[in-house]
């Protein structure tokens, strides 16, 4: 941070860019194993190490933000949850014969966004920067800036009623991530190799790609998750310029470079191994971010406050609420026949690009 050779938007830069091939190793090294273990060893590594990418980066930045006092890194953690989540819905490639875990996505957002709902119907709604219209004390007043207010003046609500309410769902959400691989991969994985097998192309087959020996994968694994942490640490330290000094919308800057750049190398993979027709590692590294975000990342940062406090509260604006719920519901309407053409994944993709116009345009948060 002393150095004078460079600016922190090139380091901050550097170091994103740094995420790129480190997170395509982390792919590789759970495909090789994956491939050479069945697929409940398989999914267990893919659900430990596929998000370590994001979760390196939301704790530093979180306990930067924390050690400065500055609630601006918790927004831009939401919205690089939210835009991983809506990029993943829309972005990520859906294949034909949709995957039973896919389902999960109709619950898992209403677990994440329930103490964001609940805040609606009970919170006390503040508004700054009133000014009377009519001159008249008694008269009409304009209000901007409104926002429904848990903490300042209405403390008692949070710790009394949402706090528990963030807390049961944090348990309860990995608890049905669990039930769900158990489901997928045991006790009915009949429907998972039947998925398999109606994908079935002439002329290809469905043998796992090994990259490395499982022993050397490993190694690969513990040594990028490593590097990856110090990454996080140099991205998180040179942020605060990007931040204060872009004119950019803070929202803008989280659903865009801070969400997909770190998930460009696992889409890539699961476009590649859906190309080469290998679906079962395709569906495992691909198809299970949007997943995880709702019931492993936002659950483990949640309970991460609880020996560290960070001021990150599972409460969302509307303006996330609304983006994630429309993306699951539109995807799984979209593919309830279980098929899929170029005409629908176009429908997403526009979809998508609509909803970053949205952010562009969107102002920062409040107080950022």
């Amino acid at each position: 941070s002393h150095t004078r050779l460079t600016s922190s938007s090139v380091k901050f830069t550097l170091a994103l860019l740094s995420i790129m091939p480190l997170s395509y190793y982390i792919g590789m090294a759970i495909a090789s194993i994956s491939a050479q273990s069945n697929f409940a060893v398989g999914a267990v590594v893919n659900a430990t190490f596929g998000s370590i990418t994001e979760l390196t980066f939301y704790i530093t930045a979180l306990l930067k933000g924390s050690r400065e006092g500055n609630r601006c890194y918790t927004e831009v953690v939401k919205s690089a949850l939210t835009g991983t989540l809506v990029g993943c819905v829309l972005f990520v490639p859906v294949r034909r014969g949709a995957h039973p875990r896919q389902k999960s996505l109709l619950a898992s957002p209403g677990g994440v966004f329930a103490p964001t709902l609940f805040s609606k119907v009970y919170g006390k709604l503040v508004c700054g920067e009133c000014h009377n219209v009519t001159q008249n004390p008694l008269g009409h007043y304009l209000c901007h800036n409104c926002h429904f207010d848990l903490m300042d003046n209405n403390g008692t609500l949070y710790y009394s009623h949402v706090q528990p309410l963030v807390y049961t769902v944090s348990l309860l959400l990995p608890a049905a991530y669990l039930i769900g691989l158990f489901f997928t991969l045991k006790t009915h994985s009949h429907i998972y190799d039947i998925h398999i097998s109606d994908c079935h192309m002439p002329g290809h087959h469905h043998s796992a790609v090994v990259h490395w020996s499982r022993w050397r994968a490993l190694v690969i694994l513990l040594l990028s998750t490593l590097c990856m942490s110090a990454c996080a640490d140099l991205a998180t330290e040179h942020i605060s310029p990007i931040l204060t000094n872009s004119t950019i919308s803070q929202y803008f800057i989280g659903v865009t470079v801070l969400a997909m750049v770190p998930e460009l190398p696992e889409i890539v993979n699961g476009i590649q191994f859906a190309l080469q027709n290998n679906l079962s590692l395709s569906i495992e590294i691909g198809n299970c971010i949007a997943v995880q975000v709702c019931m492993l990342q936002i659950p483990i940062l949640v309970l991460f406050t609880i020996f560290y406090p960070t001021n990150f509260t599972l409460v969302f604006s509307d303006l996330h609420v609304y983006a994630s719920m429309f993306s699951v519901v539109l995807m799984n309407y979209i593919f309830m026949d279980g098929k899929c053409d170029y005409f629908q994944g176009t429908v997403l993709v526009m979809v998508y690009f609509i909803l970053l116009a949205v952010y562009f345009f969107a102002p920062s948060p409040s107080g950022c």
